[in-house]
């Protein structure tokens, strides 16, 4: 609530405002039934607030001339939009007629104006909430304009204020934690921080790996598994290479809750997946299992079909589920197509129990669009030396290359990561890993949405 000061003046009184390079720095509320434009937030180190002459309450009667006494809130809006670098504003404070607006119940941290070049509405009923896709440290950012938050990879962040081009408000989402409203950096400047960082920053073998990729997926089908070669799919899902140069710069992911009645299947990559994959089904049967893979090659006297394999009799048939989406990977090995459908993952699922998925980063987006959405684990090694030491076994050349197979994994994969886990032994990993799975298990869980998060909001 605003404080009455009753040393400010209740009369008109022009202010003129030099836009900043991220803007107005104050967030606009108001314009419903001619209750008149407010003043509801004014951005620490912005142009508002290096100026000192606007306060919290203040009603804009005025911009460049315009009259917004009676002005809707999308009029008020294009008019501080397209004002120019210099803006000329009458203004009175009003601090009681703002308190009157807030309590009718207007929440001015859920419905603003963010006074930027591009502008973006929130509202209560669309507020915003992303997912982050890096680790964010503030005490290492010399730029904050104020205290900043700390977060990381995966961490979903309800961002309340994006006033600033450069930084914008947020606050983590904690089930049993208290709400701490911090400063973060916007999409936009993490994004071009990033860009700069790889014009400038050589790593080592970044473009080789992005080359590789494509030449071998040129010369080969997919890889779907340690087992057998990807089928190609015709389906849009499926990156064949092309763009693979262009590095994918993450930032922030806008996501929205869902109610599920399924267990969430689980994908660990990475660095000691197959270890962990078999400790999960081993150790806790009641809550893992494996699904029931289809195959064309003629049934074994001692298999029995349904659960050593579904036997499919017709390869065509086959072809055609796959061409039509229902496998979440495919493959052929010895003229014989193998696969793992997404109704066969979703068994396991409504049975109660994680489906443990030994599949590639490519069947993420295929087990998204069956509505399976999975937990998604990259266990990231800390450095050659850390892969020797938790496999003595292994040769330095071999460590090397696991190593760099996993950078390859998360430069492709990133994106669709729930979480990223690193240790110094197998079994701290492994406990995460299983902490992670808990936390991820919940009947209501966070989606990407389908609307794209723009550089700039």
């Amino acid at each position: 609530m605003v404080i009455a000061d009753e040393n400010i003046t209740r009369k008109a009184r022009k202010v003129t405002l030099a836009k900043g390079e991220s803007g107005l720095g104050f967030n606009i509320v108001g314009g419903e039934d001619g209750e008149g434009i407010f003043i509801s937030y004014i951005l620490v180190g912005g142009a508002a607030d290096t100026c000192g002459k606007l306060r919290r309450g203040d009603q804009i009667c005025s911009v460049n001339g315009i009259d917004l006494q009676y002005a809707t809130h999308e009029e008020a809006a294009g008019v501080l939009k397209g004002a120019g670098q210099t803006v000329a504003m009458v203004l009175k404070y009003r601090p009681e007629e703002y308190n009157r607006f807030e309590a009718k119940g207007h929440d001015p941290g859920k419905k603003m104006l963010y006074t930027t070049a591009d502008s973006f509405q929130t509202s209560e009923k669309h507020p915003l909430y992303v997912r982050a896709l890096f680790d964010y440290d503030p005490s290492k950012d010399s730029g904050l304009p104020g205290r900043g938050l700390a977060f990381q990879f995966g961490d979903i962040l309800h961002v309340i204020n994006v006033s600033d081009d450069e930084w914008w408000q947020a606050c983590i989402i904690h089930p049993n934690d208290e709400d701490f409203i911090g400063i973060i950096p916007s999409k936009n400047r993490v994004e071009r921080s990033e860009r700069a960082r790889l014009k400038t920053v050589k790593f080592q073998g970044k473009h080789q790996y992005n080359g590789k990729l494509k030449m071998e997926k040129k010369k080969k089908n997919f890889s779907l598994s340690r087992k057998f070669p990807f089928m190609r799919s015709k389906d849009n899902v499926i990156n064949d290479g092309e763009g693979l140069l262009e590095d994918p710069v993450l930032s922030y992911e806008a996501v929205t809750q869902q109610e599920i009645s399924y267990t969430r299947p689980v994908i660990i990559l990475g660095f000691l997946k197959d270890r962990i994959n078999e400790n999960l089904v081993c150790e806790h049967p009641d809550r893992f299992g494996n699904c029931v893979p289809h195959t064309t090659r003629p049934k074994r006297a001692y298999e029995v079909d349904g659960c050593d394999y579904y036997f499919v009799t017709s390869r065509e048939q086959m072809e055609q589920d796959i061409e039509n989406h229902l496998f979440t990977e495919a493959g052929q090995y010895n003229d014989h197509l193998y696969g793992t459908s997404s109704r066969a993952v979703r068994d396991v699922a409504e049975s109660g129990k994680h489906c443990v998925l030994d599949v590639s980063g490519n069947a993420i987006r295929r087990l998204q669009m069956a509505n399976l959405h999975p937990i998604v684990i990259f266990i990231k090694p800390k450095s050659v030396k850390a892969v020797l030491e938790m496999n003595k076994r292994m040769s330095k050349d071999k460590a090397s290359k696991v190593y760099d197979a996993a950078i390859r994994l998360e430069h492709e994969f990133a994106q669709f990561f729930t979480g990223i886990i690193q240790g110094d032994s197998l079994e701290e990993i492994y406990s995460r890993v299983k902490r992670m799975i808990v936390e991820q298990s919940a009947s209501i869980i966070w989606v990407p949405t389908k609307e794209k998060l723009c550089k700039t909001l």
